[in-house]
């Protein structure tokens, strides 16, 4: 028999594996409330990526099997809010998955936006289940030189 050395953390991994398991069982048996939502899918934030190119911020939102009808973007005063909603497959029963791992229902991300942003000029696209925003920063007037005479 080996010795082995104490290590508290891999104890504490291991109660938290086992209560995931227990949570991942106890959804299984229970597909749904009633009203077809699983444990899975009572609310979500898909991922972000946020990152700065010289003159704009970009960012990309992964929302697979969303089409452009299933999400709104807009500016409320200065933040940035994105919209949807994610709908489970009709096809298939909320009491035939044995494993619900892929989140459904409605999302909302907000972000504030720096005021450098030029606001008119924001766009964005989605392909690939991806959407990418682009927020253009508003190009600063570099002063001048000027003399100016004293009389």
């Amino acid at each position: 028999m080996a010795i082995q050395r104490w290590d508290p953390l891999r104890d504490l991994r291991e109660i938290r594996d086992r209560m995931n398991r227990v949570f991942d069982d106890v959804a299984a048996r229970n597909p749904g409330s009633g009203n077809g939502e699983t444990v899975a899918s009572t609310g979500w934030q898909p991922p972000v990526d946020v990152f700065e190119v010289d003159d704009r911020y970009i960012l990309r939102v992964d929302l697979p099997g969303l089409t452009t009808s299933d999400v709104q973007l807009e500016v409320e005063d200065s933040t940035l809010v994105l919209r949807g909603e994610r709908k489970p497959e009709a096809s298939v029963a909320p009491d035939a998955y044995l494993r619900s791992e892929r989140p459904h229902g409605r999302f909302s991300l907000q972000l504030a936006l720096p005021p450098s942003i030029d606001r008119q000029k924001i766009r964005a696209t989605h392909r690939a289940g991806v959407l990418e925003i682009v927020l253009p920063k508003r190009r600063e007037e570099v002063p001048s030189r000027i003399q100016v005479q004293v009389q």
